[in-house]
């Protein structure tokens, strides 16, 4: 390592030192610190605010996307693949196909599982395909985003701060370096004079206030494009309803299609049976309480246990 590399290392920590310093001072409240324009601070707020809620928006998202743990966002862009991160739908709809098989595509049970387990199966289809498009659309645009523009603020923000911090320090060095030429201390002749001294940290304050202000200036041009983001994060937010309305359709259609199919099938009322004019009416019901049990004499008696309620007809 050449001396070069060596000044620069001591140069770099008594840099981070300063700011460390300066940090600490302004926490505890023993050194002033730089304001920004109060449209400057406007835009540091908004700013937060579109990162902050399109990272929320982005983790609800892909938690409804994904709620199922056997998704995995990798099988989305496989929708042939077999039994490989299938929704939970698709699942039951196997389970019902195959006990439709197991009691007979030829009983009504049977023939109905059948036909609610393939749609289940499509519904699930459709999910998948819902998912991949929510995130085509919404989620991947809206990510890159956060990688590529919104962290470059974020870097540049940060490089401000430093940039800051070092003006901060600045300041406060010119200033005790000035309150201590007004002290009468004795100065040691082999080292710089009071007047070098305060040169030195007025250029020093020069420099830091020149990189501060050229920084500050990168940092709001970056922040005054945020705004001009929204309106094609609104564009991302419209392809996802398009998408999900779109998703329940087919979904509606899908299920519109299973409900007449299955009208035909007989159901609890069907299976009552009803008094035709000719079937002699019953008599009136009367609710009976078993006072002591009995044993059933032969087949058609009944077995009757005290304190049992029975209905009876009359």
């Amino acid at each position: 390592m050449d001396m070069e590399n060596v000044k620069q290392i001591f140069r770099d920590a008594g840099t981070a030192i300063s700011r460390a310093v300066q940090f600490t001072e302004e926490k505890l409240g023993k050194a002033e610190k730089t304001e920004q324009d109060p449209n400057f601070e406007q835009l540091v707020t908004f700013c937060d605010n579109t990162k902050q809620n399109t990272e929320t928006i982005l983790k609800n998202m892909e938690f409804i996307l994904n709620s199922n743990p056997g998704m995995r966002v990798e099988n989305l862009f496989f929708l042939d693949k077999k039994k490989s991160g299938l929704s939970s739908s698709e699942y039951l709809g196997i389970a019902m196909t195959e006990a439709g098989n197991d009691f007979g595509p030829d009983t009504a049970y049977g023939s109905a599982l059948i036909k609610v387990g393939n749609i289940q199966q499509t519904l699930g289809l459709n999910q998948r395909e819902f998912i991949k498009s929510a995130n085509d659309c919404f989620v991947n645009p809206m990510n890159k985003y956060l990688e590529t523009d919104m962290k470059t603020v974020v870097k540049e923000r940060s490089l401000l701060e430093k940039r800051r911090l070092d003006l901060d320090a600045c300041k406060t060095r010119v200033r005790k370096t000035r309150m201590l030429a007004t002290t009468k201390v004795k100065q040691d002749d082999s080292g710089p004079t009071m007047e070098e001294l305060i040169d030195k940290a007025e250029h020093d304050l020069k420099v830091a206030q020149e990189e501060y202000d050229r920084q500050a200036e990168i940092t709001k041009l970056l922040m005054e494009g945020v705004p001009s983001a929204h309106p094609q994060h609104l564009q991302h937010l419209l392809d996802f309803v398009d998408t999900q309305a779109a998703f329940y359709l087919k979904c509606h259609e899908s299920l519109m299609s299973l409900q007449s199919d299955l009208s035909g099938f007989p159901s609890d009322q069907d299976n009552v049976a009803t008094l035709s004019p000719d079937t002699p009416a019953l008599g009136r019901i009367q609710q009976a309480k078993v006072i002591t049990s009995q044993e059933p004499r032969d087949a058609h008696d009944l077995r009757l246990s005290a304190g049992e309620v029975s209905y009876l007809s009359l």
